[in-house]
């Protein structure tokens, strides 16, 4: 993924973020997931949902399918 577009690209859950009293972020960074050749998805450095890399090459943004990340009960 080109680097230029990595950087104008945000977490669509942190921007919209619908958790009452918690503010909007204007850009959550993504991050690459997998091999820098071919890497299989982009990580939020804030939420850290996982957004999957399509095979085509373009990333699936949609919230409800990207990975959440697994809240440990300790």
């Amino acid at each position: 993924m080109d680097a230029e577009i990595l950087k104008i690209l945000a977490c669509p859950w942190c921007v919209t973020r619908p958790v009452p009293g918690t503010p909007k972020l204007a850009r959550a960074k993504l991050e690459l997931v997998g091999p820098a050749e071919k890497p299989t998805g982009l990580k939020c450095k804030d939420c850290e949902r996982v957004y999957a890399i399509l095979e085509d090459g373009l990333p699936n943004l949609i919230v409800e399918n990207a990975t959440a990340p697994v809240k440990s009960g300790k």
